[in-house]
């Protein structure tokens, strides 16, 4: 489903998913060492970084590891942290054996985070909002994106949308951040890189085989009018010109990296990882499209608060009554300065890093800043 779809369906009694933790107890089966000889020989293969992205050589392909897990302890019991990274290699294979082992024994998995959308209205009526939802899409009055963008940013979209799209017409009536997530979804094919989850899908797929327990991370929100709430979007709709100008920057600056990042992940290199700090788009996107007046009055404004908090209260719950769990968080929000490992470790619990052994001698290592903080 492409991003801007999933942004209507906030609108609609639909699911929003994000992604977060992992957590387990017995270290043993997850070897550290091992991932961090992954680590350091991931740097000296993506280390040299080429002026010219040359997608072949640049992007890396097969079975990869990924990188290693975080760890968030507290007396005998473990949460095991995987981060997940988007973009990722478009044709990498992700094999974790040991994070396979560890959700095969692990006494809970948290699922991803995402909204639950209380809007009772069945089948049916979900198929009468398609094309109130179809029209929403568009720029208000037949206007094209020539109409409303500033004429600077308007040449730089041209710019970027001849690399990517060609001469697809249809674009240029799309609301500015549709065009954006349209962009930046061919842009991505184009670079060997692709926008999908693949770290839950693998861990829910080996946690359902192995009978585990897969507790929900929810945060609900009722709609009493879905038809309504398009309605006031599509007149009301969003200032959303800053989400396409983060997208064409993003392309404009950030492409090489992103692909460095992507093969950073998929051989273990969280140095790289740190390294390569970025501002997403899909941030600006997102508060752009929270701030309208149909999502704002229905309770949206808080939303990412509001699910950090539950991933947050869950995983403590985890921590206090299982002795291993497992879950997957996104790397920025994971190790942001303000992001989930800070606030676990404020509370007290102690942080383990991947590559770092789980003894008394890294205690003192625990106070010290998360990587990527």
């Amino acid at each position: 489903m492409r991003p801007y779809a999933l942004a209507l369906l906030l609108l609609l009694p639909l699911t929003v998913i994000a992604a977060e933790p992992a957590t387990d107890e017995a270290a043993p089966d997850v070897d550290t060492q091992s991932e961090t000889t992954t680590e350091s020989e991931g740097v000296s293969d993506a280390a040299p970084a080429a002026p010219i992205a040359t997608l072949q050589t640049v992007v890396v392909t097969g079975i990869q590891p990924g990188p290693g897990l975080w760890q968030v302890r507290k007396g005998e019991n473990t949460l095991w942290i995987m981060a997940t990274l988007n973009p990722l290699p478009k044709r990498m294979e992700w094999e974790p054996r040991e994070l396979d082992a560890l959700v095969a024994r692990a006494d809970r998995v948290l699922a991803p985070p995402r909204v639950e959308l209380d809007a009772d209205i069945g089948f049916f009526g979900r198929l009468s909002l398609i094309p109130t939802a179809l029209r929403v899409r568009n720029n208000p009055d037949d206007k094209t994106l020539a109409d409303v963008l500033p004429p600077d940013l308007y040449a730089r979209w041209e710019a970027q949308k001849a690399l990517y799209l060609g001469r697809d017409r249809g674009v240029e009536k799309r609301r500015p951040f549709i065009a954006a997530n349209e962009l930046m979804d061919e842009a991505l094919d184009d670079l060997d890189l692709r926008r999908k989850n693949i770290v839950w899908e693998r861990i829910e797929r080996v946690a359902k085989r192995n009978d585990r327990e897969i507790t929900p991370v929810q945060v609900k929100i009722k709609l009493d009018d879905p038809r309504q709430a398009l309605r006031d979007f599509e007149e009301g709709g969003v200032d959303d010109v800053d989400c396409l100008r983060a997208t064409v920057q993003r392309l404009e600056t950030d492409t090489i990296a992103m692909q460095e990042r992507a093969n950073a992940w998929a051989v273990g290199d969280l140095r790289t990882l740190n390294e390569l700090n970025f501002e997403s788009e899909l941030r600006v996107c997102a508060l752009a499209l929270l701030g309208s007046e149909a999502l704002r009055s229905r309770g949206f404004t808080d939303l990412p608060q509001r699910m950090m908090a539950e991933w947050t209260r869950l995983a403590e719950a985890a921590i206090a009554e299982v002795p291993t769990t497992v879950a997957v968080a996104d790397f920025q929000i994971l190790t942001a300065s303000d992001g989930l490992l800070a606030g676990l470790r404020a509370k007290g619990y102690e942080i383990i890093e991947p590559g770092s052994e789980p003894d008394g001698s890294n205690e003192a290592e625990a106070e010290e800043p998360v990587a990527g903080q």
